[in-house]
C-alpha cells in the first residue's frame, strides 16, 4: 500500500509541475529557484541594501546641512518696587535741566513722560523673547570624511563579496540534499523492484509447498526476507521525505509545495560526468572577502590617523528675534552671522596614537589570516579533487559490479523457479545483489559529494548549477 502511495504521489507532483510553481525535478531549476527564495539569501540582500545606505549617510554628511529653530520664552521678572516720591524728585531734577525758554505744554510733556515710564516700571512682571533662524553649514576640508567614504565603499564591496559566498553555500546545500535525496530514490527504486520480485517468488514457493515440493521453513525464510525488506523500504522512504522537506526549507519553499526528483536524469548525470575546473585561490569568495577585509583595514588605519589633521567648515546663521514686554511678538529684528569653524587637535594624550597602533596590529593579524587561508584552500582543493578523482574511478567499478550482482540474481531467480536452485542461493544472491545496489548509490553520492567540495573549493560552484 505505502508503495503505492508514493508512486501516486510521485506521479501527481511531476504530473503538477507545468502548472505548480513550486514543482522542481532538475537541480537547476532547483538552485535557481533557491537563489530567488532562500532565506540566507534574501538577508544577504538586505545587508548588501544597508552598506549602501550606510555609503549614502556617510556621503550626506559632507553636504550641505541645514537646520532650522524657533523660540519663544517668557522670563518672570521679580516685583518691582518704586519708593514713595521718587516722582517728585524725578520731576523736581527735570525742571532744573530743562531750559527756561520751554513752554508749558513742553514741560507737562516730559513731566506726563517721566510719569507714565515709573508707571511702566512699577507693572512690569515680565519679559518675552521670540527667536527664529536657519543655519546652514558646510564641511569644506575634513581627511576623516574623505577616508571614511572610502572606507563605506570597501564595506559596500566586502558585502558584494559575501553575497556571492552566501550564493555559493546556499549552491553546496542545496546540490548535497538534492543528490542525498536523489541517492535515497535510487535505493527506494532497488528496494521495491527486490520486494516485487520475491513476492512473485513467494507466490510460487506457497504454490510449491502445497504441493509438497518445498519445506515449509523455506517459505518462512522468504517471508522473512520480504518483511525486512519492507521495513528497510519505511526507513528509506522516510528518509527521503526528510530530506525533501530539508530541501524546501533551504530553498525557501512552503512546506506543502510538490517536489520530485527525476532518479533518470539524475543517474545520468552521475555517470556520464566530465568535469574540468582550475583553481586560483583569487577566485574563491571566502579569500576574496578576506582580501576586502584588508583593504578596509588599511582604510581605517588612514581613518585613525585622520583625527591629527583639522577640520574646516563654513557656516551660516540668520537669525530672526524679538524681546517685548507683552505676550505680542512685535516686529522682529535680523540678526544675521556668517563665518568660518576650525578645529585643530593638539594634544590627546596619546589616545589617537594608541588608537592608530591597534588599528595596525588588526591589520597584521588580519594579513596572517590570510596567509593560512592561502594554505587552507590550496589543501582543501588538493583534498577533494583527490577525493573526487578516487570517487569517480570507483565510480566504474560499482557499477560494474552491480550490473554483474543483478545478472547473477536473475540467473538464480530463473534456476530457482526451474527447481535447479536453492531458497538460500536466493536469498544470498538477493542480498548479494542489494549490497551492490547500495555499494553504487553510495558511490554516487561520494562522487557528487567530492565533485561539490571541489567546486567550493576552487570558486566555481556556480558550474554545477549551470551544468546541462
Amino acid at each position: 500500500m505505502r508503495i503505492r502511495k508514493l508512486a501516486i504521489y510521485t506521479v501527481l507532483t511531476l504530473g503538477l509541475m507545468g502548472y505548480n510553481a513550486y514543482g522542481q525535478t532538475t537541480l537547476n531549476d532547483l538552485v535557481s529557484y533557491s537563489l530567488e527564495h532562500s532565506h540566507e539569501i534574501k538577508k544577504s540582500e538586505l545587508q548588501c541594501k544597508e552598506a549602501d545606505y550606510l555609503r549614502k549617510e556617510t556621503l550626506g554628511k559632507g553636504l550641505p546641512q541645514v537646520e532650522a529653530s524657533a523660540s519663544y520664552s517668557k522670563m518672570m521678572l521679580p516685583e518691582i518696587e518704586i519708593p514713595a516720591g521718587t516722582s517728585e524728585q524725578l520731576l523736581g531734577m527735570t525742571n532744573l535741566l530743562i531750559n527756561e525758554s520751554a513752554t508749558e505744554e513742553q514741560r507737562q510733556a516730559v513731566t506726563s513722560s517721566i510719569t507714565g515710564m515709573i508707571d511702566q516700571i512699577s507693572n512690569l512682571d515680565a519679559l518675552y523673547m521670540t527667536s527664529v533662524g536657519i543655519q546652514v553649514t558646510q564641511l569644506i576640508y575634513s581627511q576623516s570624511y574623505w577616508v571614511g567614504l572610502k572606507t563605506t565603499k570597501k564595506t559596500q564591496e566586502l558585502y558584494s563579496i559575501l553575497k556571492i559566498k552566501t550564493d555559493e553555500d546556499v549552491i553546496a546545500e542545496v546540490a548535497s540534499g538534492y543528490y542525498q535525496a536523489g541517492s535515497l530514490m535510487l535505493q527506494l527504486q532497488t528496494v521495491d523492484k527486490s520486494i516485487n520480485n520475491l513476492k512473485e517468488i513467494y507466490r510460487i514457493a506457497e504454490l510449491s509447498y502445497q504441493n509438497d515440493f518445498i519445506k515449509e521453513s523455506s517459505v518462512d525464510r522468504l517471508k522473512v526476507t520480504i518483511t525486512n525488506l519492507e521495513v528497510t523500504r519505511q526507513t528509506i522512504e522516510n528518509g527521503v521525505n526528510i530530506q525533501l522537506n530539508y530541501l524546501k526549507a533551504l530553498a525557501g519553499m512552503p512546506a506543502d509545495s510538490l517536489l520530485a526528483i527525476d532518479t533518470t536524469t539524475l543517474v545520468k548525470d552521475f555517470i556520464n560526468n566530465e568535469l574540468s575546473v582550475t583553481f586560483s585561490v583569487e577566485n574563491v569568495p571566502s579569500y576574496q572577502a578576506l582580501l576586502k577585509q584588508e583593504e578596509i583595514y588599511s582604510q581605517q588605519v588612514k581613518l585613525s590617523k585622520a583625527t591629527f589633521y583639522p577640520t574646516l567648515a563654513a557656516y551660516g546663521k540668520f537669525n530672526f528675534s524679538s524681546y517685548s514686554t507683552s505676550s505680542e511678538i512685535d516686529d522682529l529684528s535680523n540678526m544675521n552671522t556668517f563665518g568660518l569653524s576650525l578645529s585643530m587637535p593638539i594634544f590627546s594624550s596619546g589616545s589617537n596614537y594608541s588608537k592608530v597602533k591597534q588599528t595596525q596590529l588588526k591589520q597584521a593579524q588580519l594579513k596572517e589570516d590570510i596567509l593560512k587561508t592561502n594554505d587552507l584552500l590550496l589543501v582543501n582543493y588538493t583534498n577533494a579533487y583527490l577525493e573526487y578523482q578516487t570517487a569517480s574511478d570507483m565510480l566504474d567499478v560499482q557499477k560494474e559490479n552491480r550490473e554483474l550482482a543483478l545478472k547473477v540474481y536473475n540467473q538464480t531467480s530463473l534456476q530457482y523457479q526451474e527447481g535447479m536452485s536453492s531458497m538460500a542461493d536466493l536469498l544470498n544472491v538477493n542480498s548479494d545483489f542489494l549490497q551492490a545496489d547500495n555499494s553504487l548509490n553510495q558511490q554516487i553520492l561520494k562522487c557528487k559529494t567530492a565533485e561539490i567540495k571541489m567546486l567550493k573549493a576552487s570558486g566555481n560552484l556556480k558550474l554545477l548549477a549551470n551544468k546541462k
